[in-house]
């Protein structure tokens, strides 16, 4: 008797690993339409509509069709962030919003400024000043609002000119301009929560397109970040994601635009690693190196080279790069 016990309980116990090892995930496809429920009773019973229907299995499915998964999308998140960022003699302001929103707000804010505003271009996203008379020139402040590295962010810049007799346009020199000045009173504007009640500009809408960082793939099918950015831009912003990723940078060659890092990534287990915490689950602690070339006038790539030619662990490396570009 115990013996026929014991049977039934191996029997049993394989039959249930099968079911659990098994891939369940299209068993859907076997399921059938049911009759519509009928409440009795009642006179008139409203018509019941199945907003979900289970589809019926497609003719001719072969049973080990598998739906491919889709492209990784790289997000860059929503935190509404609001900065000043310098490089150099640069500065810029930095926004986590569309172009199209931050347009009518900028152009509020110069409406307000004691500069006012005389001309504003949609198209190219720029925003005139009156003149200003500096030292006996007289000078003009431009603005021009661009799309930024991120997605949905936005880049603000100004810069100080003086017109010149012959018609050609000069920087005020650093320690006369106003545009620091300019960048700082338009970031206390753009914090400001009354401010931020602009709407989006329909007529702005082609500032949307200009991403400065896209994904892509090289004629090797490769991935890369493309950065329409010189060199000097686009090695601060990978040295800053790279930071704000939190991951370690080992050594680093400016001059050859090289980065040496250490990603490590745990990959998690199945059913039965979770269940039993058994030693297959892998974690994933390796060298890379990143390079930063430039392949043109304001234009780079980065690109990412793993000894252990782990393309999986090189690509999730990449993703956090660029989620965390600004």
């Amino acid at each position: 008797m115990n013996k026929k016990i014991s049977t039934c309980f191996i029997v049993l116990i394989f039959s249930s690993c099968s079911y659990i090892f098994d891939d369940h995930k299209y068993d859907y496809l076997e399921e059938a339409q049911i009759n519509e429920i009928r409440i009795e009773d009642s006179p008139s019973p409203a018509s019941i509509v199945d907003y979900y229907p289970v589809p019926e299995k497609t003719k001719g499915l072969d049973s080990a069709y598998r739906v491919p998964l889709p492209e990784q999308f790289f997000s860059s998140g929503t935190t509404n962030e609001i900065r000043l960022h310098k490089l150099g003699e640069l500065r810029w302001v930095y926004i986590e919003s569309l172009p199209s929103s931050v347009w009518p707000v900028m152009k509020n804010f110069w409406m307000q400024t004691d500069f006012g505003l005389l001309n504003e271009n949609p198209d190219s996203g720029i925003i005139m000043s009156n003149d200003i008379e500096i030292n006996g020139d007289i000078t003009f402040l431009e603005m021009r609002l661009e799309h930024g590295i991120r997605q949905a962010s936005s880049e603000i810049f100004v810069t100080h000119l003086i017109k010149t007799s012959s018609g050609v346009r000069e920087r005020v020199r650093i320690e006369d301009n106003l545009e620091e000045k300019i960048l700082r009173s338009s970031l206390d504007y753009l914090s400001e929560g009354s401010a931020q009640g602009g709407g989006t500009s329909l007529v702005a809408l082609n500032l949307n397109i200009g991403k400065k960082a896209t994904l892509r793939k090289s004629s090797d099918g490769q991935s890369m970040i493309q950065m329409n950015l010189e060199f000097a831009r686009a090695w601060a912003a990978v040295d800053r994601a790279l930071k704000e990723a939190l991951i370690p940078v080992t050594d680093l060659d400016r001059d050859k635009g090289i980065f040496y890092v250490n990603f490590s990534k745990k990959k998690e287990g199945g059913f039965l690693t979770k269940l039993f915490k058994s030693r297959n689950s892998q974690s994933f602690d390796q060298n890379f190196t990143i390079f930063i070339q430039e392949i043109a006038k304001e234009k780079c790539t980065v690109s990412i080279v793993n000894n252990q030619n782990n393309l999986e662990l090189s690509r999730d490396l990449l993703s956090e790069i660029n989620q965390s570009l600004s």
